[in-house]
């Protein structure tokens, strides 16, 4: 009798993110990881299913949207449609770089979740602080809402947040998993159709925000551990976080593994993997003019991110006197 898989990478998808579920899938593959890989594929044609299908392994559960809001707070669905006791999610524009399934655990039956250093927490929240809010920390007013709205502790147990693009839990928390689930649909509006809403001030990375609610404020949180899939350089979780996604175009930081997405694509065609027609953002011809892009695209951002920046913290200092 073979033996029973000790755990399950995750993903979701639609249309839109079919090259990043794919992408994803074959990385393991080609590293390798062999452990079942399921997709909760939305609203995705048929052929897009075959070519999921086409990886070995791969279990394909197609649905329908059942709400407005964006995918990304669908993620504890995809969870459940796995079997193992270790459970990985894995957003649709990550790849691996490397065999990771050796950090695929949960200490001392933690779930195993990235938190963010102090400058990273601060550009994430730097539109709201107010002045008695301390840098990097989560402003005093999110925290506030999240209490009244998990309406649990009185005393949040983070003092930074935690990202989800990636991260390992067990079947013991798959109950938390479910409460996240009910919070996203309690706190988060029919209609929030992106992964970040700069209109809410507590909510604005969406699940995100609400499993860090929940992480502060909830007595049924379970503990956190170390991330581990950033640590070793020969075993990589490798998130295509900003926009655009290289199969739309790259960017200067993603530009990196270019030639990575290239050798994975090429071992999967020799495979027998069915493939897509590339996009023109993967065509080799379009390499040099796809850097380029990226490069302009990259000073631009970063212009405009300091520009806005000082335009914010003028008007806050204005606002508070």
């Amino acid at each position: 009798m073979a033996d029973q898989p000790r755990h399950t990478v995750v993903t979701a998808c639609d249309h839109e993110f079919l090259w990043g579920a794919l992408l994803l899938g074959i990385s393991m593959r080609y590293q390798g990881m062999d452990c079942p890989f399921h997709v909760l594929a939305y609203d995705l044609p048929a052929e897009d299913v075959r070519i999921l299908k086409s990886i070995p392994n791969t279990r394909v559960f197609p649905t329908k949207k059942r709400s407005t809001r964006s995918i990304c707070t669908q993620k504890p669905m995809a969870i459940a449609s796995a079997e193992t006791e270790i459970i990985v999610w894995m957003d649709a524009d990550c790849v691996v770089s490397g065999n990771l399934e050796k950090y695929f655990i949960c200490p001392n039956n933690s779930i195993q979740i990235r938190i963010r250093g102090t400058e990273e927490n601060a550009t994430v929240f730097r539109n709201y602080y107010a002045r008695a809010d301390v840098h990097g920390s989560i402003p005093s007013a999110v925290l506030k809402i999240w209490m009244d709205d998990v309406g649990d502790l009185p005393k949040s147990r983070i003092k930074s947040t935690f990202q989800t693009n990636c991260f390992v839990l067990n079947r013991s928390h798959l109950p938390f998993i479910n409460q996240w689930q009910v919070q996203m649909e309690k706190v988060i509006p029919e209609g929030t159709a992106g992964v970040y809403n700069p209109k809410s001030k507590a909510y604005s990375m969406t699940d995100e925000s609400v499993i860090n609610s929940l992480l502060a404020y909830s007595s049924a949180a379970p503990a956190t551990s170390e991330y581990l899939m950033d640590k070793d350089p020969e075993a990589l979780c490798i998130h295509f976080g900003l926009k655009p996604k290289p199969w739309q175009h790259w960017t200067l930081q993603a530009f990196e593994i270019y030639p990575y997405i290239h050798q994975i694509l090429e071992w999967a065609a020799a495979q027998g993997y069915m493939l897509p027609p590339f996009p023109e953002s993967f065509k080799p011809q379009n390499q040099e003019k796809e850097y380029k892009r990226a490069a302009y695209h990259s000073i631009y951002k970063e212009l405009r991110y300091h520009v806005s920046s000082g335009v914010r913290a003028f008007i806050r200092l204005w606002r508070n006197g």
